[in-house]
C-alpha cells in the first residue's frame, strides 16, 4: 500500500470531504489493505496524514528559518514560496493541518490535540530561527508568523489570488524589521564604537 498520499486529500477538501473510498483511490491499495494498516479507520489514517505533514512541512520551515539571514528576509522567504506553491495548484489546495483542524467536530475531537501538537512543533522551528528577536519573545513572534501565513493562505484560496500572501509577508516582514533587526543595529553600533575606542586607547 502507497503511504505517500502526502496528504492531498486532506489538503483540498479537509477531513469531512476524504471519506475511506476516495482516500483508497488515491493511495492505489484494496480497502481491505487500507483497514490493514490503518485499523480504526479514517480517523487512523488521518493521524498518519498529520504525522506525514509535521515531517513534510516542518522540513520546509527548518529550510527558511534556518538560513543565516535576517528575520524579514525570511519571513519574505516564507510567503512568497507559499504565494507560489499555492498558485501553482490554482489555488485548491492548502494547509492540510488547518483543513483538518477547521472540520473536527464532536466525533473527532481524538484529533484535536494532535494537530495543536503539529502547529505547536511548527511555531518551535520557527521561533528556533529569530535569531533578530529577544529570546523571550520569540515564542510569541513565531505564533504570530504562522497565524499570518495560515489566514493569508485562506484568503489567497478565497479570491483566487496570490496578492494577500503576498501582501501580508510584506507588510509583517517590514513589521519585524522595525521592531527586532533596527533594535539589533542600535545595540550592536555602541558595542563597536566602544570597540574602536578601546583600540585606539592600546
Amino acid at each position: 500500500m502507497r503511504h505517500d498520499f502526502r496528504c492531498e486529500k486532506f489538503r483540498a477538501s479537509g477531513l469531512a470531504g476524504a471519506g475511506i473510498n476516495s482516500i483508497v483511490a488515491m493511495s492505489g491499495a484494496p480497502k481491505g489493505s487500507v483497514y490493514h494498516f490503518f485499523p480504526t479507520g479514517k480517523h487512523g489514517l488521518v493521524a498518519a496524514a498529520l504525522d506525514e505533514a509535521e515531517k513534510v512541512i516542518g522540513g520546509w520551515y527548518r529550510q527558511i528559518f534556518g538560513q543565516k539571514a535576517p528575520v524579514s528576509e525570511k519571513v519574505r522567504s516564507l510567503f512568497d514560496s507559499t504565494a507560489e506553491w499555492v498558485q501553482a495548484r490554482n489555488f485548491m489546495k492548502g494547509c492540510p493541518i488547518t483543513a483538518v483542524t477547521l472540520d473536527i467536530d464532536a466525533e473527532s475531537e481524538d484529533l484535536r490535540a494532535l494537530c495543536s501538537s503539529v502547529f505547536e512543533t511548527f511555531q518551535t522551528i520557527i521561533a528556533s530561527g529569530l535569531d533578530d528577536v529577544p529570546a523571550s519573545q520569540r515564542a510569541g513572534v513565531a505564533q504570530l508568523i504562522l497565524a499570518s501565513l495560515e489566514g493569508a493562505l485562506v484568503l489567497s484560496r478565497a479570491q483566487a489570488s496570490p496578492n494577500p500572501l503576498a501582501e501580508t509577508g510584506t507588510l509583517l516582514a517590514a513589521t519585524l524589521a522595525r521592531a527586532f533587526e533596527q533594535r539589533s543595529e542600535a545595540v550592536e553600533l555602541p558595542r563597536r564604537a566602544k570597540t574602536r575606542r578601546g583600540a585606539r586607547s592600546l
